[in-house]
């Protein structure tokens, strides 16, 4: 479950920065889906627990064998 606790676009914004700021910092880049999936935990759309569902079952999607 989501919370409840209304985040302004800008504090958003400034955390999608920092983290993405901290990718580059350790050689890496966030793709767009991991960003917008960031971006609505921030929110409080999703918990991580959430999060960390939808990217399993995203990879999952895409390495399961072809039937």
């Amino acid at each position: 479950m989501a919370t409840k606790t209304r985040v302004s676009e800008a504090h958003v914004q400034r955390v999608l920065a920092e983290v993405q700021a901290g990718q580059q910092t350790a050689g890496a880049e966030m793709s767009p889906e991991g960003l917008e999936l960031l971006a609505r935990q921030v929110r409080g759309e999703v918990t991580a627990d959430e999060a960390v569902a939808e990217v399993i079952a995203r990879a999952e999607a895409r390495f399961a064998p072809a039937r």
